[in-house]
């Protein structure tokens, strides 16, 4: 159930990134540090998003769920990705697409553009 929830999310936040103007480049690239949900291009910028699914808000929400160590997981992974791939592109974003599955109703997707930095 889980990770037909995660699988659902992922696909939900590709229609609306594609919606916001976002050019998909990859999707769920590992590394031994950690993975990327997305690799796209919004502009001149290169954007490595996280996505995040939760069934309730009991603990915070999808938002909520990205914790210090799960930046860090993310950050490393990035550092891993461009390593292997030089971005042509100037500017370099960690976004975060959320997304909210209440009882019965449709899913909340929220985009947060430059959700976090790398230290």
């Amino acid at each position: 159930m889980r990770q037909q929830l995660g699988q659902e999310g992922e696909r939900l936040a590709v229609a609306r990134l594609r919606q916001e103007g976002y050019r998909i480049l990859e999707r769920n690239v590992r590394f031994p540090a950690g993975e990327l949900d997305i690799v796209a291009q919004e502009g001149n910028t290169l954007c490595l998003i996280e996505v995040r699914s939760a069934s309730s808000d009991r603990w915070g929400g999808a938002l909520a769920s990205i914790g210090d160590r799960k930046r860090r997981r993310i950050i490393r992974a990035a550092r891993w990705y461009l390593a292997r791939h030089p971005s042509p592109l100037p500017e370099i974003r960690f976004d975060v697409v959320a997304i909210s599955w209440g009882a019965g109703a449709l899913p909340a997707v929220q985009l947060v553009r430059g959700a976090f930095v790398a230290d």
